[in-house]
Order: structure tokens, then C-alpha cells, then sequence
């Protein structure tokens, strides 16, 4: 590259400006180790991104002395994990109960979020980052990934790096140029996210609200300015919904959501909603030599739980907590690259299987079902002992392996 504004040479490339490769760039630049951070994208303003961070997250800032100015921008908590089901409510999780100083799940606009990251990011030496910049190819020599070419501002460029990390989502740019595999599981739903505005006769009491009706599931977010909503169909009806028509579609809301009634008619074209396709799936090898993948492009969660931004800075954090030291040396190795995975790829296993198990035995059941769906009888336990409630908080607010910023 030319100028004096972005170097040719880096010891770290980060493909993908999202919590794990925000974080990540952020964590490493504290540790003394340049990196460029390249975002496909001119800024950080997405449609219906997700923006739950729970305890893990809002601990991992508050070591980082970040805590308070993040949750400055927080829009609301949720306390409890609550479903609404046609007889009955039920809570699954009480994030109140945790011996934590952050004991809820905390909503924050992801855009915010990022640029306050980048931001503080760019007052360390060493952190550079290159909004709208799209990565073409991966370079190599003798086996090993040494850098990337990408395009900026109309031009090519080549960046080299002792370690380039693809923290570029779902549909990761980086693991399909490494040619990694990722083996798919298929949940049985897809999403259809849109925007209404916030009813004026009646007040929106839950930051979060989830409800279960005759083969239908919603989930409402306040969002303070504005309501999110997510209607979930079982994966491949969308056509089917769209020939039913909007107004069938809007008594089906009214029927599960009474309190919306009078602003889903805002929504007069299926134009004004998107839908998600569920995939989630895992990379048999997250990375290769010269290249890590971490978040969803190593391992693409289910929105169940809200917990894809906390694993993917978890990730972030286990890879600079491995990485810098032989990074800043000059020793690294695949083997090390390797220790992240294996690290990491346990907890998020896990998690993927509760997912799919909620996915399997709830979601599935529920939208298949033309009566009243009835909870199962593992989720009326649950909610019916505090301690189980606890539990299951402290298993989505954490997991099963916290990580915490080592040596800053």
C-alpha cells in the first residue's frame, strides 16, 4: 500500500470489523502487536444485528475499563428469560439471581457498540483500520497464509502478515478462500425481522418478549425508539405465508401479540421485512497455517439464548491470550493456532447442542403443532426451581469455559 497512513506489513491482519474481530484488534494493539483491521463495509450500521451481551461480555470490558461508557449506550436488560405460552408463562433463566455485578443481559445497539471499540482502538499505536476495504484473495507462500489482497477506495492492495484472522461471520469470505469446510446442521426455522413503531396505548413493559401460540412463535425487542420483531416460520414456508397475504399475516400477529395490534397495519409490504435463514455449523479446523478463524466464521450460532456476540468475544479473547506472546517474538506456530481451537471448540459445542435442543423439542414442536403448544415437561421444571433457574443463567451469561483478558 501506499502512504504513510496504512502500512504494506502488519504482524496481524483481521478480516471483518465485528465484535471478534473488533475485540480482537483492540486486545491486540493493547498487547503492543500492529494490526490492521479490514471491514468490507463503510461503517457499522447493519438491519437487525444482534445486541445481547451478557455477564461474560460486560466483565470482559469492565477489564478493560470499558464497562461504563459501553452500557452508557445500553437501550434496555431483560432480568429474566421469559415464554409466553397460550395457558401459561413460564421463566427458564433468572440472570437477577447470579453473584455478578452485571446480573442481566444488557441490549446495546451493535453500530454503537463497534465504533465506540474502534475509537478507543485508534488511540493505541499500532491500530489501524480500513472501513469498506473487501479482501479478494488470500496470499501464500510455501504453504502458509502471509497476508491478504483486497480492494480499497477502487484500488488493489496487498497487506502481509505473520497471522491474518477471518472474524468475518457466517458467510466468512476467509474461510471460503482457505477452502474450510464447515459442516451445517439444518434448524427448523427461519426468521422474518421487522421494525414497528412503538404502540401509544399501551406501554411496552419487557425489554424482551417471547410468545409460543397455535404453530406460531414471536419474539418482541423494545428498543426504546422503535420495536424489533422477529416472526418465526418453520424453514422453507415463506412462500406459503406470502401467498396467504399480508392481512393474514397481520391477524396472525394481533392473535399473538394484542398489544401490537394497531401498528402491525404499518407494515404494508413484505418489502419492509427480512428474513434470516437459520444455518448454524461448525469448521472442522478453524484454522491453517498463517490463518485463525474465530465467531461465526469458525462456528455459526443459532439466535437461541442471544449468546452468538458473547462467544464470539470469548473467542477473541482466547486467541490474543494465546497468540500475542509468540506473535510479539516472532514464534508463531500452527500448534499455537491449533491450542485456540482446542481451547475454544468444547464450550461452543456445547452450547450448539443445547441450541439444537431447544430448536428440536420446542421450536420445532411448537410450529408444527395446530393446538395450544404446552411447554415440555423439562421446561415447567425448570422454571418452577429457583436453583435450576439460576443454573441455566449462569450456563448462558458464561458457558462453560469464561474467558478473561490475561496480561494487560
Amino acid at each position: 500500500m501506499s502512504g504513510t497512513d496504512y502500512p504494506d506489513k502488519t504482524q496481524v491482519c483481521i478480516i471483518g470489523g465485528g465484535p471478534a474481530g473488533v475485540i480482537a484488534a483492540y486486545l491486540f494493539a493493547l498487547r503492543g502487536v500492529s494490526v490492521v483491521l479490514l471491514e468490507g463495509m463503510k461503517d457499522f450500521d447493519r438491519e437487525f444485528r444482534g445486541d445481547s451481551l451478557h455477564a461474560s461480555s460486560l466483565e470482559i470490558l469492565e477489564q478493560l475499563g470499558l464497562a461504563d461508557e459501553i452500557l452508557e449506550q445500553t437501550h434496555s436488560r431483560i432480568e429474566k428469560l421469559s415464554l409466553t405460552f397460550p395457558n401459561s408463562v413460564i421463566t427458564m433463566a433468572d440472570f437477577s439471581a447470579m453473584d455478578t455485578k452485571y446480573p442481566y443481559v444488557a441490549f446495546i445497539p451493535q453500530e454503537k457498540f463497534l465504533n465506540h471499540i474502534v475509537e478507543k482502538g485508534k488511540q493505541l499505536s499500532g491500530f489501524k483500520v480500513l472501513m469498506g476495504a473487501q479482501v479478494r484473495e488470500l496470499k501464500e507462500a510455501n504453504g502458509k497464509i502471509t497476508g491478504v489482497k483486497f480492494i480499497y477506495e477502487g484500488n488493489e492492495h496487498e497487506l502481509d502478515a505473520g497471522l491474518t484472522i477471518g472474524a468475518d461471520g457466517r458467510g466468512s469470505t476467509a474461510r471460503r478462500l482457505a477452502k474450510i469446510n464447515l459442516v451445517k446442521t439444518s434448524p427448523p426455522m427461519d426468521v422474518i425481522w421487522f421494525r414497528l413503531p412503538l404502540p401509544t396505548d399501551t406501554e411496552m413493559q419487557e425489554a424482551v418478549s417471547g410468545r409460543i401460540g397455535s404453530g406460531t412463535m414471536i419474539v418482541i425487542i423494545n428498543r426504546k425508539e422503535y420495536l424489533q420483531v422477529g416472526y418465526i416460520i418453520m424453514k422453507g414456508s415463506y412462500k406459503k405465508l406470502r401467498e396467504q397475504g399480508l392481512e393474514h399475516f397481520h391477524e396472525v400477529i394481533k392473535n399473538l401479540a394484542p398489544e401490537i395490534a394497531n401498528t402491525i397495519t404499518e407494515i404494508k409490504d413484505w418489502s419492509q421485512m427480512a428474513i434470516l435463514s437459520v444455518v448454524t455449523g461448525r469448521a472442522e479446523q478453524w484454522y491453517k497455517d498463517g490463518l485463525l478463524l474465530i465467531g461465526d466464521a469458525a462456528h455459526i450460532m443459532s439466535p437461541v439464548g442471544g449468546v452468538g456476540i458473547n462467544y464470539a468475544i470469548q473467542d477473541a479473547v482466547a486467541a490474543v491470550n494465546q497468540l500475542a506472546g509468540p506473535i510479539k517474538e516472532d514464534r508463531l506456530t500452527i500448534s499455537d493456532l491449533a491450542k485456540v481451537q482446542k481451547r475454544r471448540e468444547p464450550a461452543v459445542s456445547i452450547i450448539q447442542r443445547f441450541q439444537l435442543l431447544i430448536q428440536q423439542r420446542v421450536i420445532s414442536g411448537a410450529l408444527k403443532s395446530d393446538e395450544a403448544f404446552s411447554p415440555p415437561l423439562p421446561m415447567k421444571i425448570i422454571s418452577r426451581i429457583p436453583f435450576l433457574r439460576k443454573r441455566l443463567a449462569y450456563f448462558l451469561a458464561y458457558g462453560t469455559r469464561h474467558e478473561k483478558v490475561q496480561n494487560i
